[in-house]
């Protein structure tokens, strides 16, 4: 049920446009050495097939974004262990494109992984299974990054490449920010975040947050226990850091995910309008909260105008929409 869930979430919002086709630029200093163009982005890698499953992340994360709101942002998507993000940023601008999204190539992001849980203790037999299945997580993990890179593109063009954000991701509040990235990953992804959700929901109630802590909250890895164990942890060259953990460490990290998404998703079937998340990001992008949007905004959209009126619904669809579908799987 939680599968169907998403898929019909997801297949409910229509509309798709396609961008002009691009072309790789000739230059020098190419941030890498193969490049592939599709109608949403360039792909860059040092391989043809690592180049090939950019490109195909970025058209489906495009796909997915233009979903939600009506366009999607062009830029660049790089595989790369050593390129500077800010030196990416400068090159898709030079380019006229919206942004520029640094990541591991597989083999980099599997080779990091294996030494981080080598450094964490854990045996030969635990990091094969870890591995097990990386190729298909790598793909939804450049989905979902992808997104975070389209959002900044969008509503806070200066911020897209800054070396530091404020949030966890974009200057949104972390849970939209998860949120609009999580929409990028296929359904089977989001059917994951959601079991999550709910098994945190039904088993351990009391760690779920109200809405009015969840709306204001950090994104759960963002503490001290993270930077620390992140300085132990290996880091590439382009930024990217891995640590090795269990849930326990960063309260909240199971349920965070899913509870981003089932919000968006509630307030996509409450208003009517499957591309909600549009005004509540302008507004947002503006200065204004999500509360002052509600008070101003909300009436218009078929949405409360507080959040104490808005936590009502939640809990009534919350619990008839999703906790008693997830019951054994069924509807």
């Amino acid at each position: 049920m939680l599968k169907q869930f998403a898929v019909m979430a997801l297949l409910a919002i229509p509309g798709v446009a396609t961008a002009g086709d691009l072309l790789c630029p000739e230059v020098e200093a190419p941030p890498a050495p193969v490049c592939v163009s599709t109608p949403h982005g360039l792909a860059y890698a040092d391989t043809g097939e690592e180049a090939h499953r950019a490109a195909d992340a970025l058209g489906d994360a495009a796909q997915h974004y233009m979903l939600h709101f009506g366009r999607a942002p062009v830029g660049t998507l790089i595989l790369s262990t050593d390129l500077d993000p800010l030196v990416a940023n400068d090159h898709a601008r030079a380019h006229g494109l919206d942004y520029a999204q640094v990541w591991l190539p597989a083999s980099a992001k599997r080779a990091m992984t294996e030494r981080a849980m080598r450094q964490a203790g854990v045996d030969r037999a635990g990091i094969t299974r870890a591995l097990a299945g990386a190729a298909e997580r790598e793909a939804v993990t450049l989905r979902h990054e992808v997104g975070h890179a389209m959002y900044a593109a969008m509503y806070w063009p200066d911020a897209a490449g800054a070396s530091l954000q404020v949030r966890y991701g974009t200057p949104a509040p972390d849970w939209l920010d998860e949120a609009v990235a999580i929409l990028m990953e296929p359904p089977e992804a989001q059917a994951r975040h959601l079991e999550s959700f709910i098994d945190a929901a039904k088993h351990r109630p009391q760690t779920i947050p109200g809405l009015t802590d969840f709306l204001q909250a950090e994104h759960p890895v963002r503490s001290a226990a993270l930077a620390r164990a992140l300085s132990r942890g290996p880091r590439s060259g382009s930024g990217v850091q891995m640590v090795v953990a269990d849930g326990g460490e960063f309260p909240g990290v199971d349920s965070f995910y899913g509870q981003s998404l089932l919000l968006a998703l509630f307030l996509a079937e409450t208003s009517g309008d499957p591309r909600i998340l549009v005004p509540i990001s302008a507004a947002i992008a503006g200065g204004a909260t999500f509360d002052q949007w509600l008070a101003s905004e909300g009436v218009a959209h078929g949405l409360p105008i507080d959040v104490p009126a808005l936590q009502a619904l939640w809990d009534g669809w919350l619990k008839s929409q999703v906790l008693q579908r997830g019951r054994g799987g069924k509807g």
